[in-house]
């Protein structure tokens, strides 16, 4: 069933992309330079760069507009975010916002290639129906001024790099993603249980000496106290707000259904440590279900990506604190989904375990949109007027997005015996 490349003119590939580009720039970063936008996250990385060029490196984790405005990133990206302190406000959010449209449309080149590399078939319209599918989040994303699609960027950049040979560049991709955003950890986790210990070993050594250098770089006297600050920032922001009605992560989700939080989708009231313990499991088990069967000898290249396509998914879906511009880290995961599912589309239909997550995957991603839901005429549920949100749309699209590649991971397994 496996779509092996063809040599064929890939010129609609070309210019779908280049209307994407185009759609994606009028939209953000041209419409941001004829008004005034705010972009809350953006924010809070030009404070934090303030305090860097004027010596205040000390104060780097102390709130800054108010007491939830925490910067939550290692003292590494302090530093190479500090050329934000030089450039005036709106012309940050445009030069941003461009930074972050090509950043969306360099994944889904490298998703391209990437896949191409492991002998698979790339339909030409694949970037713009993983756009599609991911829509609210992305604009969520651009509208913020957040990071997560340089996140996912990160990850998809130590694949590439375990694929052409270069360790020490995909060891610092991984590394930098780490910085960035601790549940890429669980990246390293799998391969530490792939007892991939050489991989492992490079991302560790460079974590380490990079961060340290950066805290030393940053408060010379204490870079100790630097990375406590991080972590202190970390734990601040991640109980207190697990679950709040924009969080859209596994334990949120378990939460809606496990925990009596007033919207009456539960079925149970467990405490809320009882909720974590369950989450935790139930992560454990999609963790286990990645890593399984037990790796022996070198890994098979094509389940190396769709592996490391769903530990994206699981890493996102595990963080503490997601919220809906999170699920953009999702960019290349859904591309390799969906490049899979439209390349075989007889295939699919023949299966329905994959017919079902391809449904499963349009009807979530649809009910993101609060037209749908003015549509039938639900304009809040218990007076939250976002919808989807109460109802753990994203969630529920990250695990159908997950069963999809889960399906063609095992899919291929049974081809290879």
């Amino acid at each position: 069933m496996w779509p092996l490349l063809t040599a064929r003119p890939r010129w609609l590939e070309r210019a779908s992309l280049a209307v994407l580009g185009v759609v994606l720039f009028i939209r953000f970063p041209v419409r941001f330079a004829l008004t005034q936008p705010y972009l809350m996250d953006l924010d809070i990385f030009r404070a934090v760069a303030e305090r860097v060029l004027q010596g205040q490196a000390a104060r780097l984790y102390d709130p800054l507009m108010s007491e939830r405005a925490l910067f939550k990133y290692s003292p590494l990206w302090a530093i190479l975010w500090a050329p934000l302190g030089w450039i005036p406000p709106h012309a940050c959010a445009v030069l941003w916002t461009a930074l972050s449209v090509t950043l969306l449309l360099l994944t889904v080149t490298l998703c391209a290639r990437l896949c191409r590399r492991h002998g698979l078939r790339v339909p030409p319209l694949t970037a713009t129906l993983t756009v599609l599918l991911l829509v609210r989040p992305l604009t969520s994303e651009l509208l913020n001024g957040q990071t997560n699609i340089l996140w996912g960027l990160l990850v998809l950049g130590f694949l590439l790099g375990e694929a052409l040979r270069r360790p020490w560049l995909a060891a610092l991709s991984l590394a930098l993603a780490i910085s960035l955003k601790l549940p890429a950890l669980i990246v390293f986790a799998y391969l530490l249980v792939r007892r991939r210990w050489a991989s492992a070993g490079r991302v560790a050594l460079l974590l380490v000496v990079l961060n340290l250098a950066a805290a030393w770089a940053l408060v010379p006297a204490h870079p100790l106290a630097l990375l406590a600050g991080w972590q202190r920032a970390l734990l601040a922001s991640g109980p207190d707000r697990a679950f709040e009605i924009g969080n859209q992560s596994l334990l949120a989700l378990m939460g809606r259904l496990l925990r009596a939080d007033g919207y009456g989708f539960n079925v149970m009231a467990l405490p809320d440590g009882a909720v974590a313990a369950v989450t935790v499991a139930a992560a454990t088990a999609l963790f286990a279900a990645v890593c399984l069967p037990p790796a022996r000898g070198t890994p098979d290249p094509l389940r190396a990506l769709l592996d490391g396509a769903l530990l994206a998914v699981l890493m996102v879906l595990g963080s503490p604190t997601c919220w809906v511009a999170t699920y953009s880290a999702l960019l290349w995961p859904a591309f390799v989904a969906l490049a899979l599912l439209t390349a075989t589309p007889r295939a699919m239909l023949r299966r329905p375990s994959l017919l079902f997550g391809a449904a499963a995957l349009a009807i979530f991603s649809t009910l993101t949109h609060a037209k749908v839901w003015r549509f039938f005429g639900v304009l809040a549920i218990k007076g939250e007027t976002y919808v989807f949100e109460v109802l753990m749309i994203l969630p529920l699209l990250g695990l159908s997005l997950a069963w999809c590649l889960w399906v063609e991971r095992r899919l291929l397994t049974a081809a290879a015996a």
